[in-house]
This record gives structure tokens, C-alpha cells and sequence, in this order.
């Protein structure tokens, strides 16, 4: 088959969750389009070089700011971002003609769709969380999610339907059709493998700009606090440096390889509570302290959220004391799977129609 895979550019999350399920399409022959922009385009370039072809996207505007809230800055680019919708569906319209695609896969791309062939999205944020959890913004903007996804086949879900990561973000849906949304389980591109855990600290500085900057000089302003050995991954995959400073080795970028060793050598990650960045903490089983983006509340909900159940320890930026949160992170006891993402694959895959 030829599939479009599209993809969100709001930092690297889509990207890096999309890899495996890319990865596997290639594998089994199928002919793929990636159509994605920025640092994810990048980063997918890099890591799958030829076995797809890439068209660049047209961006959505960022809604990340460092001096308004996420649900402020995104209800003033939201005008924007219908238009851009509107030249998308134009856009893959074109796409799929030109290159008799077969199958349209979107994740997070509400004009990622065309009604000549199935369009499946993938999909956690059903409900977006409003500031303060007010129930009628919180059924306004469900509402509006539902609207702009009813366009699809099915809504997929890396997530489960029981004993969830994603809690409200993708559960207790009031509009949706329960028949339309698969819960699949999580999607992530680390592979857990056997190895001695002698890295003490990993931090994992992801996330659009500014705000992946602002976490960057906040970490470095504390991290002579932590004893013992420490990677830093800066998530900027346009060329690839290594630095060493004394106890501390700083990565400009990762690859999948170096990604996964670090990852199971290490005894704790520190990042941002991107929900990508949850599902790989638990698909390799770590024990992790997240550090919420001031005013995006899916982030700031999901910290809340995994505190809340007992998974994961988190801690507001401007309250961040990484010697003592660090301690106390690992006391909790992290999220153990029902399945992993191995079976998440066969599961889409199954959802998709292209396999029995």
C-alpha cells in the first residue's frame, strides 16, 4: 500500500512516537509519505533516511509562549490554525491524487484526511484541560475536538482503556462515539534491554522552543547539586555534538542506538511530563521526576495526574530543587504496562485494516 503518514511538529513527541509504527510499515513493504515539518521532519530524516519519501508540511502556528499560557496563546492562534487546517486538507487532497495513496495515518493533524480514502487519527488529547479544570470550557473544547475529528475513520488512542496513563486527556468522554475510539496502548521507540545501571541521572530537554531553552538554562543553573554520573540529551537533532563536563556528558541529539542505552543504563529521567515522554519511561520501566511547562496544562494535568496515582513524582519549574525532588522521585513506583508497544503495533495495525 501507499500510506501518508502525517505528523504534528509541535516538538519532537509526535516524531519519536511515530518511529516504531513507521519502522514496522517499512518492514512490511509498504510504500510511506511522510509529511511532517521542522524538527520532527529533521529528526525523521535522520533516523529513516531513504526507506520513506518526505514531503513537508504546512506548520501549524506554536502555541508555546514565554510570556502567555498555552490556553491563552492557543485561543488567539486558533483562527490561524482553522485557516492552516483548511490549506492542509488542500494540501493532502493533492498528496493522495498524486500519489494514488492508499491510506492516510494522522497524528494530530486535524486536515490530515480525505474523504477518497480511509483516514485514521492518532490521537491522546480528546478533552483539552482547561486552566483551573472548568467544566464548561472543558465540554466546549471536547466539543470542538469532536468536531474537527468526526472527519476520520477511527480516533486511536496510545493509551489504555483501563488503568490509564493519559487519565482525562483521552477517558470519560461525553460527546465521542465509544465505537470510533481504540485504545491501542503505548507507543514509544525505546527498546528495553539488559544492561548495568551505572548512569545515575538522565535528563531529557525536549519540547518546542522557547520553553525547551528556559528548561535547558534551568537545569544547568542546579544540576552541580547531583553527585555521581550524568548524560544530557538537548533534543536538537540538526547536528549531532558531545561535551563533557567533569561528571556530566551533554548530548546535542540522541539516535536511537546511544537513545536506548542511556535510557536503560540510567536510574532515573528527568524531563518535561510531554505524554511521548511518559509512554517511553514506561515502556523501558523507569522511575522518572517530570517537570511540567508552566502554562501548558495537558503537561501540567498529566504531572498532576501520575502524582496523584502514586506513578511519578513532579514539581513546578520555578519550584524545582533537583538534589531533593530527584530523592524523592524515586520513591514512587512507576507505571507497569499491561502490554507494550510491540503489541500496540499489532493492535494498530489491526484498527487500520491492514492486518487480520
Amino acid at each position: 500500500m501507499t500510506i501518508l503518514y502525517s505528523l504534528c511538529s509541535w516538538g519532537l513527541g509526535h516524531a519519536t512516537r511515530g518511529l516504531p509504527m513507521l519502522r514496522r510499515l517499512v518492514k512490511d513493504g509498504h510504500d510511506v509519505i511522510v509529511y511532517t515539518s521542522g524538527r520532527g521532519l529533521a529528526l525523521l530524516k535522520s533516523e529513516l533516511k531513504d526507506n520513506v519519501r518526505f514531503i513537508e508540511s504546512v506548520p501549524y502556528p506554536s502555541p508555546y509562549s514565554d510570556k502567555i499560557g498555552f490556553a491563552v496563546r492557543f485561543m488567539v492562534i486558533a483562527p490561524k490554525i482553522m485557516g492552516i487546517i483548511k490549506e492542509e486538507v488542500k494540501d493532502v487532497d493533492k498528496i493522495v491524487k498524486e500519489n494514488k495513496v492508499s491510506l492516510i495515518i494522522s497524528d494530530s493533524r486535524f486536515g490530515s484526511y480525505c474523504k477518497s480514502v480511509p483516514s485514521y487519527l492518532l490521537f491522546h488529547q480528546l478533552r483539552f484541560i482547561a486552566p483551573l479544570r472548568l467544566p464548561p470550557a472543558e465540554m466546549l473544547t471536547e466539543f470542538y475536538n469532536h468536531y474537527l475529528q468526526n472527519k476520520f475513520e477511527k480516533i486511536i488512542v496510545p493509551d489504555y482503556e483501563e488503568n490509564s496513563l493519559s487519565g482525562d486527556l483521552s477517558h470519560n468522554m461525553r460527546y465521542f462515539d465509544k465505537e470510533k475510539i481504540e485504545y491501542i496502548g503505548i507507543l514509544s521507540d525505546f527498546e528495553k534491554i539488559d544492561t548495568d545501571k551505572d548512569l545515575d541521572y538522565l535528563f531529557s530537554i525536549s519540547g518546542p522552543e522557547p520553553t525547551r531553552t528556559i528548561l535547558e538554562e534551568k537545569l544547568f543553573s542546579q544540576i552541580h547539586l547531583l553527585k555521581g554520573k550524568i548524560a544530557v540529551a538537548l533534543g536538537k537533532p540538526d547536528g549531532y555534538t558531545e561535551e563533557v563536563r567533569g561528571n556530566t556528558t551533554i548530548y546535542s541529539y540522541l539516535e536511537k542506538k546511544r537513545r536506548d542505552e542511556l535510557m536503560n543504563r540510567a536510574k532515573i529521567v528527568i524531563s518535561r511530563s510531554g505524554y511521548t515522554t511518559i509512554m517511553d519511561v514506561a515502556e523501558i520501566d523507569k522511575k522518572a521526576l517530570f517537570i511540567p511547562t508552566p502554562g501548558q496544562t495537558e503537561q501540567v494535568y498529566l504531572a498532576h495526574h501520575l502524582e496523584k496515582t502514586g506513578l511519578f513524582h513532579s514539581v513546578k519549574q520555578r519550584k524545582l530543587k533537583l538534589d531533593r525532588d530527584v530523592k524523592e522521585a524515586l520513591i514512587y513506583k512507576g507505571f507497569t504496562p499491561p502490554w507494550k508497544t510491540a503489541e500496540s503495533i499489532e493492535r494498530f495495525l489491526k484498527v487500520i485494516g491492514i492486518k487480520e
